[in-house]
């Protein structure tokens, strides 16, 4: 069981506000997301995977500027989506309106 940390972020179920995360994570060191963990690290699944994984990767290419997809890697393993993101290099990121 691993706990969260300023490069380690939970999640147990998508939330609308998720490129928050992946902004901090892009402006500072880079970091992972775990989408399907609850917050004592324990892997819960999601329900529809397919769906939620669909969801992540468009809200994340839409919703931040500027383009931060290249620094973005998605897994997907047991039901968790992994979202790892690497510093940027043209920081700031930040959320379109």
């Amino acid at each position: 069981m691993t706990y969260e940390n300023e490069s380690i972020e939970y999640k147990r179920e998508y939330v609308d506000d998720i490129c928050k995360e992946v902004i901090a994570f892009a402006n500072t060191n880079g970091g992972k997301l775990l989408i399907g963990v609850d917050d004592s690290g324990n892997p819960v699944g999601l329900e529809n995977i397919d769906d939620t994984y669909t969801r992540v990767t468009n809200t994340i290419r839409d919703s931040i500027s500027p383009d931060v997809t290249m620094f973005v890697k998605y897994s997907l393993s047991n039901g968790v989506i992994s979202v790892e993101v690497s510093e940027g290099t043209a920081k700031p990121y930040y959320l379109m309106i």
